[in-house]
């Protein structure tokens, strides 16, 4: 937990009283490799910390599913779409690896953003955040050739070829399997 903690006063500045109140908050959990959230109604009402794992982010269309993030070790994992729309996502969560992670409901989150301004200034860089990855996401799709989106990917997530398959990889880029594979045969850019 005191990783989920550390995370939270780099963010917060927390006093101690509010850091002893956050402790009574967060709950450990524990999700096996290949385990399956579908629609899952908890991801919208928690923060989920990842300390060790890591999962996928994806969507099913016309029976294929179209991996749409990552998260892994120090990453939030949070659906803003949910929480900022209140309109349901047919977003389903795989987990890569056995995993473990710290929740925190956002009831007691949202309250601590009216009397307490860094709540609010940590769910505001929170947001800015996942904006920043959407846009970078989004020239990539659009601009940026095969590789070069590869090598986003890989910047953005270092140790991903050991933690996905090339399927959920070649899903995320936008390109086919076929396609990753010539890029990563590619000897001038074997890592």
């Amino acid at each position: 937990m005191q990783e989920f903690i550390n995370y939270l006063q780099d963010n917060l500045q927390l006093s101690s009283l509010q850091t002893e109140f956050l402790k009574t908050q967060i709950v450990p959990q524990h999700f096996k490799k290949g385990e399956i959230w579908v629609n899952p109604s908890e991801f919208d009402e928690q923060i989920y910390y990842i300390k060790k794992g890591g999962c996928r982010s994806f969507y099913l269309k016309d029976g294929k599913d179209i991996t749409f993030s990552f998260a892994f070790e120090t990453n939030l994992l949070i659906s803003v779409r949910s929480k900022l729309t209140k309109k349901d996502y047919p977003e389903i969560i795989e987990f890569l690896e056995d995993t473990e992670a710290f929740s925190l409901k956002m009831f007691p989150f949202d309250e601590l953003c009216k009397d307490y301004p860094q709540f609010a200034r940590f769910s505001l860089t929170i947001l800015y955040r996942y904006n920043t990855f959407l846009e970078e996401r989004i020239i990539n799709l659009q601009c940026k050739t095969a590789k070069e989106r590869y090598e986003w990917l890989l910047s953005k997530y270092p140790k991903l070829l050991q933690k996905a398959t090339l399927g959920h990889i070649a899903s995320f880029l936008g390109i086919t399997p076929e396609t990753l594979s010539r890029i990563r045969a590619d000897k001038s850019y074997n890592i």
